[in-house]
């Protein structure tokens, strides 16, 4: 039997996710779409070719793709560059019908959908039948089924009628799009496409076969998952994930009770909250922090941050201990490995931004990679757990493909901030090969809250504004930040924490490194503008500025500053299979709670 995949990949509705990219290679569970049909299709071991039928705008991409396919898969390109020039389903059918001179019977999928259907089991049925075959399911969503192929069957399965896309189905009962035909239904085909049958979608074809030919209907559970346009994108991404992590073979968790447990720079931002976290959620555990309490921004903030975590210890049954150094000291991080004899290490300690970075090249070799540096060779000599350390957003660089899925090649830095936290997941990851630390980097997505860094844009541009200075919006306000809110960053360290990577042995019988990456972020990238308009809201009712206050009057778009990016979108996926987690928080919360501190702090 032929598999005919329709795959033309248009995306005018999905720019920018897939400007110049096709549809049905779109990763969903960290496999491509067309990849997962094909997968599923081949365990019923009937398919002895794939014919994938492309326009010609991607036809490119789509034979790069089948030459490193493990499956036997012809490329057919239609010609066509547009959707004003597009064949359509049905005459793509009879195209690579006539070109590859197909005389067997046929499976036809429209390919730019994400199927949650058991096709290997489909197939297997369609071949008892010996006979034309569709499946059918119940749609419950009145408007997805006004796109389905509506249909009606008697008490053996045989369809009465299909109608494509009807305007007013009087049943629930439809077709995702893929068929079963036998090869005397493909000979149909010449005869469909003279008599004008619709083009448009592969249903048109089942509905002229029905008035023609015996047609059954197989009754399976399911779902059609239809990808248009970025929301649906990330709707089918949240629905598919909760089917697999089902199926997704949990590691075992690592206690953080009664561990000695090293955080680094935990006077900063992050690692004062995920000290406070640890404090409150650890039993008989010791825990030590470390900061140099460098000047990058106003020290008193630090020093703010670590009396809170002070006042946590307080109320806590594990031990809160800090040492003021620089990682960038061998000797010291090495007394601190002697002394202590660390399981867990979180090395949060770093020169962070990168407006910084280009001012500033000499404090961010120093921290990031010597620093880091002495942290792997302390982790190598006094072997640890898990060593967990943050990189950054930043690492996707010039990455013009999004959501940013940590299986994407991340070679392009723009700063030489980014280029530092690509290198610390470089040297982890040959420190866990070398020596078998286990070790998970952690790429956060533009994190904001509370007792913040003061750089960040939410923080300056609140300063400003209660200045009565004027904020500089970037790129025009045409930048869109994935947002992440504190708390569910930390949630997603200590989660991380307790999942070291297995130590493996590869096919080669050699061991694999124990590593991994993850992004941690709120999967929903906002508009810079309208990350202003809530952020102003938020300190209007939080008493920060006055309800008067002129904003259109403050603010003022300017072009993109160099080291920026337009777009940070994290995908998640691997976080959420790993640990069931998901960062959710919506941001209009995430500054309320933020208005509220900076009220509080500044006694405004």
């Amino acid at each position: 039997m032929k598999c005919l995949i329709l795959a033309a990949g248009y995306a005018t509705r999905l720019y920018p996710l897939t400007e110049n990219f096709p549809k049905p290679l779109l990763k969903v569970g960290e496999k491509t779409i067309i990849d997962r049909l094909i997968e599923d299709i081949d365990s019923s071991s009937s398919v002895n070719e794939y014919i994938v039928v492309v326009n010609h705008k991607f036809a490119d991409i789509f034979e790069n793709w089948a030459k490193e396919s493990s499956y036997p898969v012809t490329v057919v390109d239609d010609g066509t560059v547009s959707n004003e020039t597009r064949l359509g389903a049905v005459n793509d059918m009879a195209l690579a019908v006539r070109k590859l001179g197909i005389d067997e019977d046929v499976l036809v999928i429209a390919g730019d959908n994400l199927l949650d259907f058991s096709l290997g089991e489909f197939i297997e049925y369609a071949l008892k039948k010996k006979s034309s075959c569709i499946m059918r399911y119940y749609e419950r969503d009145e408007k997805r089924l006004l796109k389905c192929g509506v249909v009606t069957v008697d008490g053996d399965d045989r369809v009465l009628e299909m109608t494509e896309k009807s305007p007013s189905p009087a049943t629930h009962w439809c077709t995702p799009p893929f068929y079963y035909y036998t090869r005397e239904d493909i000979a149909l085909l010449k005869n469909a496409v003279a008599e004008g049958c619709p083009a448009d979608a592969p249903g048109s074809f089942a509905a002229y076969v029905c008035k023609k030919s015996a047609l059954y209907a197989m009754q399976m559970p399911g779902s059609r998952y239809d990808i248009g346009d970025i929301e649906s994108y990330n709707k089918v991404q949240r629905e598919y994930r909760g089917i697999v992590k089902k199926r997704a073979r949990v590691t075992p968790n690592l206690s953080l009770d009664g561990k000695r447990i090293l955080v680094t720079g935990a006077a900063g931002f992050i690692g004062s909250f995920l000290s406070i976290s640890l404090l409150k959620d650890c039993a008989g555990s010791t825990i030590v922090g470390v900061d140099s309490l460098n000047d990058y921004y106003d020290v008193r903030l630090k020093e703010h941050r670590l009396s809170e975590i002070e006042k946590a210890s307080n109320d806590s049954n594990s031990e809160w201990i800090f040492k003021k150094g620089n990682i960038a000291d061998k000797s010291f991080v090495t007394s601190l490995f002697e002394k202590f004899n660390f399981n867990i290490v979180v090395n949060l300690a770093a020169q962070a931004g990168v407006r910084y970075s280009i001012e500033n090249p000499d404090v961010y070799i120093e921290s990031n990679i010597i620093g880091f540096y002495n942290i792997l060779q302390a982790c190598r000599f006094f072997p640890v757990e898990h060593l967990v350390y943050a990189s950054s957003s930043s690492v996707y660089g010039s990455n013009s493909k999004i959501p940013y899925s940590v299986d994407d090649k991340v070679d392009n830095p723009v700063s030489l901030y980014a280029a530092t936290k690509k290198s610390n997941e470089l040297l982890a990851h040959s420190y866990s090969k070398l020596y078998g630390i286990p070790s998970t980097g952690l790429r956060f997505f533009t994190v904001y809250g509370p007792a913040g860094r003061p750089d960040m844009a939410y923080f300056s541009f609140t300063n400003k504004l209660r200045n009565n200075e004027t904020i500089d919006i970037f790129n025009f306000g045409n930048c869109r930040r994935d947002f992440t809110y504190i708390d569910d960053i930390v949630k997603g360290i200590e989660l991380v924490m307790c999942r070291a990577p297995e130590k493996q042995t590869g096919e080669d019988g050699l061991p694999l490194p124990p590593y991994r990456i993850y992004n941690i972020g709120n999967s929903s990238p906002e508009n810079l503008l309208d990350f202003v308009s809530i952020l102003s809201q938020e300190l209007v009712f939080a008493g920060v500025l006055p309800p008067d206050y002129d904003f259109e009057k403050h603010k003022r778009l300017v072009p993109m500053q160099p080291g920026d990016v337009p777009v940070t979108y994290a995908d998640t996926f691997s976080l959420e299979n790993d640990t069931a987690f998901k960062p959710s928080t919506p941001l209009r919360d995430g500054l309320r709670a933020f208005a509220k501190w900076y009220k509080e702090y500044y006694e405004v």
